[in-house]
C-alpha cells in the first residue's frame, strides 16, 4: 500500500489532517533531511537530503539556506535526551546535537515557523525500513535523510506528539 493510501485510511480514524510544507530534521553533526508538500488527499516528498550543521557557523548557514530554499509552514524534528546508560558518553562533550536543536528553535522562532518535535523511538517504531520500502521513500546511502522521512512521514499520519 503507498503512502497516500495508507494516509487516507488513517484519517477516516482522527482529525488531524495536515495541510502545508513540512520539513522534518533528523539533528545532528549531520541533519538528515526531509520536506513533503501536503494537502487533505495527498503528501509528495520534494526534497531528501543530509546537511552538515557542526560546527554552528555551518549549521547557521546551512539551516537558513534550505529554510530559504523550501519555505515550510511547519517543522518537526527529532527532540533529544541524555538517556541514563549513554550519559558517559557525553562527558567532556560540547553535546552538538543538543546545540543543533537549539539552532533550528532559534531559527524557527525567529522566523515564525511552528515546530513540533518526537522522541526516535516514536518515528522508528512506527515507520520501519520495510513501510520506508513499501512507501517508496527509501533513500540509500541517507540514513540520517531517512530518519527524517520517518519524522514526517509519523508526524503527517499522527499530528504532533503529545509528549
Amino acid at each position: 500500500m503507498d503512502f497516500n493510501t495508507f494516509r487516507l485510511a488513517v484519517n477516516k480514524q482522527k482529525t488531524f489532517t495536515f495541510d502545508g510544507i513540512l520539513l522534518a530534521l533528523d539533528p545532528g553533526e549531520t541533519t538528515g533531511v526531509a520536506c513533503f508538500t501536503c494537502d487533505p488527499t495527498s503528501a509528495t516528498l520534494v526534497h531528501a537530503s543530509q546537511v552538515k550543521t557542526w560546527p554552528l557557523e555551518v549549521g547557521v548557514a546551512n539551516m537558513s539556506k534550505l529554510l530559504d530554499d523550501l519555505s515550510p509552514s511547519s517543522l518537526v524534528f527529532e527532540s533529544y535526551q541524555v538517556y541514563e546508560w549513554k550519559s558517559k558518553d557525553h562527558i567532556w562533550s560540547q553535546i552538538p546535537t543538543v546545540q543543533v536543536i537549539g539552532m533550528i528553535k532559534t531559527l524557527c522562532i525567529q522566523r515564525n515557523i511552528p515546530f513540533n518535535t518526537q522522541t526516535a523511538q516514536v518515528a522508528k517504531g512506527f515507520c520501519t525500513d520495510k513501510k520506508l520500502e513499501e512507501w517508496a521513500y527509501w533513500q540509500t546511502g541517507l540514513r540520517h535523510a531517512r530518519d527524517a522521512i520517518r519524522h514526517a512521514c509519523y508526524f503527517i499520519l499522527f499530528g504532533p506528539s503529545k509528549t
